[in-house]
């Protein structure tokens, strides 16, 4: 009895990619304009490998455990549909990959040290203390981290003592957080194929308690100022000759691990977005500053997750179930595959939080302000079809703006930004700003400022208006539903106890701790939909 078998090959955006080589069952050819392949079996046999494979894209391996028809496969980006004796697979290639990985001891990097451009050609890895048989990525303690995280309303409603420092001038509370037995970390290279532009994107993905993926994927993108000092060879240079680190690595891990605690600041919440942070050389984000490129980035790491079963409960291992499992764990190569018969499609992208901080705050403008890309729609893009409005899905999405102490002054000043500012959040009257600032970076008083944005932003009025006034210092939030306004004299936020969580440094570094914190604590974003 003959089988016919067909292959449907299609990128995140759904759209059918041409030219893809398909093997399967000794078979092989090249799909057509609609993305298709099909084959005829004289009898329907096992078989053990159907592989997609495009230079654009990630090649995909998909392993039957038997019958073509019924039995289970290993691919969570391939769907089955059966029609008598015609079996069709719907395939979806990405261009997200893990990045590369090697364990080097310490004779290994002096070598590496001595070569020009000291360059390891991967992210580095070591056995941290509390699993010495896991390879985890360097820098990577996985420890419990004692985190204090920001209550709603922030500054205390009576006066803070004079000599209060760090968290003790704001209203807190401490949450321990056990980062590894909450969700995985990845460092990825975008695209994973070496064909065009690459960039580093670090993801952290909080672990899901449902065994059939959820309906939606929030996320929350943030930009760091630029890397436009950094003397390492991108990404995977090393520096400092006498304790060698990977520079561009080490940004990510201090921003979302152990300095600013962004992703513990999330898990205290118990929220399920995603965070991603993009980590481009000098100032070259490329497609990322456009709301086109950071919408197809989110859907090429929501369908990476997916690859990794990690939209469902299906991807949640222990940290100590196999070597690999702290160093980016991927089901392609260094961790156990899992089978299905059904894992569900890849989750459309829900609601998104772009936030910046410092100079980061230029491409969030960017992507504020300009939505198509120029480097190509259809490989960095979201391609507008019959039917399909791409500026219309990414304003819906674009939900939240974090504003993270963003040095304006020095990305086309406050006025600018405050007429942007007016206009997307004028949008659908649903979107949302949270703003955080030292004095430093001079942000206009809303109260005073006549600039008409401050109106808008008020809106119906207040919920909360509150200050603090020690001797030589000050701060004050304004909220509503839709907006906060935290202004702090450098002086109020100007370091702390060396013992705090995250540690307050400079004004200006410290405000970013403050901030996300809080925006983490009052977002929607992240939350669990209803029904579900």
């Amino acid at each position: 009895m003959a089988l016919t078998c067909t292959v449907l090959v299609r990128d995140v955006n759904g759209l059918p990619i041409a030219n893809a080589l398909v093997s399967l069952g000794g078979a092989s050819g090249g799909t057509d304009a609609a993305g298709r392949f099909s084959t005829v079996l004289a009898s329907p046999p096992p078989i053990p490998l159907i592989v997609v494979a495009h230079p654009a894209y990630v090649t995909e391996h998909i392993a039957v455990a038997g019958d073509l028809r019924t039995e289970p496969w290993n691919n969570a980006l391939a769907q089955r549909a059966v029609a008598g004796d015609d079996v069709t697979f719907t395939v979806t290639l990405g261009r997200l990959d893990t990045c590369p990985v090697v364990e080097l001891d310490a004779e290994q990097i002096k070598a590496v040290m001595r070569r020009p451009g000291r360059d390891p050609h991967a992210a580095l890895l070591w056995r941290p203390p509390k699993y010495p048989a896991v390879r985890a990525y360097t820098g990577h303690w996985n420890d419990q981290l004692d985190c204090y995280v920001a209550e709603d309303d922030l500054l205390p409603a009576t006066p803070v003592a004079d000599t209060a420092r760090g968290w003790a001038q704001f209203r807190h509370r401490l949450v321990k957080v056990q980062v590894d037995a909450l969700g995985r970390f990845y460092w990825l290279r975008y695209p994973a194929p070496q064909t065009d532009q690459m960039l580093t994107v670090a993801v952290f993905s909080p672990n899901l308690g449902r065994p059939r993926p959820v309906s939606r994927l929030d996320f929350v993108l943030f930009y760091s100022p630029n890397t436009s000092s950094y003397s390492a060879t991108y990404p995977y240079g090393l520096i400092n000759q006498d304790s060698p680190f990977q520079q561009y690595f080490d940004l990510g891990k201090k921003y979302l691990l152990d300095e600013f605690y962004f992703v513990a600041q999330l898990l205290a919440r118990r929220s399920r977005a995603i965070t991603v942070m993009p980590i481009a050389h000098g100032t070259d984000l490329g497609p990322l500053v456009t709301g086109e490129g950071a919408l197809r980035l989110l859907r090429e790491v929501a369908a990476f997750l997916h690859r990794q079963c990690r939209t469902s409960s299906a991807g949640v291992r222990p940290p100590a179930d196999n070597p690999d499992e702290l160093c980016g764990p991927n089901l392609r190569s260094l961790a156990r595959a899992v089978f299905s018969t059904d894992f569900g499609a890849v989750p459309p992208v829900g609601a998104v939080a772009v936030s910046g901080f410092s100079t980061g705050i230029a491409p969030v403008k960017q992507v504020m302000k300009t939505f198509p890309v120029t480097q190509g729609t259809t490989l960095w893009g979201v391609p507008s079809t019959a039917g399909t409005d791409a500026p219309r899905v990414w304003d819906a999405a674009f939900r939240e703006l974090w504003d993270l102490d963003g040095f304006h002054p020095d990305t086309g000043g406050w006025k600018a930004y405050q007429q942007l500012l007016r206009t997307w959040f004028a949008f659908d009257g649903t979107r949302v700003v949270r703003s955080y600032h030292s004095s430093g970076r001079v942000p206009p008083d809303p109260l005073a400022d006549p600039d008409p944005v401050w109106k808008d932003l008020r809106g119906a009025g207040l919920t909360l208006d509150r200050q603090q006034t020690p001797p030589g210092r000050w701060a004050r939030i304004l909220q509503n539903t839709r907006w906060t306004s935290v202004r702090m004299s450098d002086s109020y936020v100007d370091y702390g106890p060396g013992d705090d969580r995250p540690v307050f440094l400079d004004a200006h570094h410290t405000t970013p701790r403050i901030g996300f914190s809080h925006a983490a604590g009052i977002t929607g974003i992240g939350k669990v939909p209803p029904g579900e």
